[in-house]
């Protein structure tokens, strides 16, 4: 069968059809599959897409109910911050994101710290006061039953 336009086969070359000599080469400058360097959704060069960058996600969570409120709450937003920066691939954000996120974590961490230690402070002042308290009025009542004056007999 004859082509009518005089080509030989439907658009394709005569010669062998093996794979080319070194394998197939990446499509638009891409490395080519476990090529190292790059990875899914980081630049080439950044092993692992910028996952190394800790978010501290579980610690900000945590300091909502160490440290306050407050700074729980800045600290769970600047922790969400680090996982957008991530996926738009704005590293150096995320890295600056990730850094106070840590600042606002460790600080209420050490404020909750420091506010226990009050806590159970104030607990064993008040504990040791109470019974302070109750030893000298059973000691006063104690006193008041065998109460001498002038004007009774002992």
């Amino acid at each position: 069968m004859t082509n009518p336009y005089g080509q030989p086969g439907y658009g394709q070359q005569p010669g062998g059809y093996g794979p080319p000599s070194g394998g197939m080469p990446a499509p638009y400058g891409q490395p080519a599959y476990g090529a190292p360097g790059g990875g899914f959704g980081g630049p080439p060069g950044m092993a692992g897409g910028g996952h190394d960058i800790p978010e501290y996600k579980g610690w900000a969570i945590a300091s909502l109910f160490l440290g306050g409120v407050i700074l729980g709450i800045f600290a769970i937003m600047k922790s969400n911050e680090v996982g957008q920066y991530k996926m738009q691939g704005n590293y150096p954000m995320a890295e600056q994101a990730s850094r106070t996120t840590k600042t606002l974590c460790l600080v209420s961490t050490i404020l909750g710290g420091v506010g226990c230690v009050i806590s159970i402070i104030a607990i064993i002042v008040a504990i040791a006061a109470g019974t302070a308290a109750y030893d000298s009025y059973s000691t006063y009542s104690t006193y008041s039953s065998n109460y001498c004056d002038y004007t009774t007999s002992c």
